[in-house]
């Protein structure tokens, strides 16, 4: 029998010249793929398409994505970004196309992505399904423009589907007649296990995350200061790329900590579990979050988490697997990094915590949603 067939309009999705991005999309696609025809329509800056246009035509993964080129402003007009990304749709073609014959659209971020969707409801006759992931809500609703902009689209939406209770709460306040349900994020249990018991720790302290002042890097940077001042024997272990990237490493060259904080860039995600392995405490110290991927995958491998008390972690972060922070400030990261350290934790009783946090679960709820 034939898979029904489903459209993901996304802008987060792994590409040929970047295939470490958006994993969190990508596991659930490949699960989703399983009960559906899927086809993947990916939205890509204008000046990275032409860069990359080869790449894009000649590429041997993603087969089942197409990638259009996205036509914007960067840095100017982006409150805009979703009336530029429905022109793009409409210049491209093929995507509007593929569009117009969807019966069921799935688009994995808010804004700008469910905002041109809900667009295009108004013209062709599909049920959108917008996925929230944190960012998408928390940061674009403090701009008034942007707000009414996600509430009318949340109204336009079959459902609007978020990641966590405290999105879901946002999402309501925003628009109180919006249909919202809660799909935690699913973990890989097989590639992410629990590491090998060791007679002794490592003091290896590991932040996996894009590298921007929102993730709370430069507290952390700041806190790790304070931390080797007291404990020489201490080791800090950064992965992932962003904007900030260069100013830190400066800092810490700056500040001597060149032998104690590593950097690792992006790296594949089939290589995230052996760092885990090798650390004794996953630091995650944000302004605002979801519920991060990494945080399930660290607490699948049994390892301890510190994290702000923020957006959705709360809700898979307690004294059984973690210390929450009160903050981001530095004395808070100080304090909980030193509490993480100092206790003997359970790596059986971590991952039982969130044994039920599966892709399967995830993608069946989303599939008794979408019908």
């Amino acid at each position: 029998m034939d898979k029904p067939k489903l459209t993901l309009f996304t802008s987060l999705y792994p590409n040929p010249w970047k295939p470490t991005q958006a994993t969190f999309n990508f596991q659930q696609y490949e699960k989703l793929s399983e009960d559906y025809d899927l086809l993947v329509l990916v939205p890509v800056p204008w000046l990275l398409w032409f860069k990359n246009l080869r790449m894009i035509l000649f590429r041997e993964s993603y087969q089942k994505a197409i990638y259009f080129p996205f036509f914007y402003f960067p840095k100017f007009l982006t409150r805009y970004n979703s009336i530029f990304l429905l022109i793009s749709i409409f210049i491209s073609i093929i995507p509007l196309v593929k569009i117009a014959r969807s019966k069921k659209v799935v688009a994995s971020f808010a804004l700008p992505d469910g905002v041109a969707c809900a667009f295009l409801t108004k013209i062709f006759a599909f049920k959108l399904y917008i996925q929230c992931l944190g960012s998408d809500v928390n940061f674009h609703s403090q701009d008034k423009f942007k707000r009414k902009l996600l509430g009318w689209s949340f109204s336009k939406a079959t459902a609007t589907i978020t990641v966590s209770k405290a999105l879901e709460e946002k999402v309501l306040t925003i628009t109180p007649n919006a249909i919202v349900k809660t799909i935690y994020n699913g973990v890989n249990f097989d590639k992410f296990k629990i590491k090998a018991v060791t007679t002794e720790k490592s003091n290896n302290i590991i932040f996996i995350g894009n590298i921007i002042k929102t993730k709370g890097i430069v507290e952390l940077v700041d806190a790790a200061k304070t931390l080797l001042d007291n404990n020489k024997n201490l080791s800090f272990h950064i992965v992932g790329e962003g904007i900030e990237k260069l100013k830190l490493e400066q800092s810490i060259a700056t500040l001597g900590l060149s032998s104690s904080i590593k950097f690792y860039g992006a790296i594949n995600h089939d290589q995230i579990s052996n760092l885990l392995h090798d650390a004794d405490l996953l630091v995650l110290p944000s302004y605002r979050e979801g519920v991060p991927n990494v945080i399930m995958e660290a607490l699948a491998c049994g390892l301890p988490v510190v994290a702000t008390k923020v957006g959705g972690i709360p809700e898979v972060v307690n004294s059984s697997n973690g210390i929450l922070l009160d903050s981001y400030r530095v004395e808070d990261i100080v304090s909980g990094i030193e509490q993480c350290l100092d206790r003997i934790w359970k790596p059986d009783q971590i991952r039982e915590s969130i044994s039920s946090y599966t892709w399967e679960n995830n993608t069946k709820q989303l599939a008794n949603i979408i019908g």
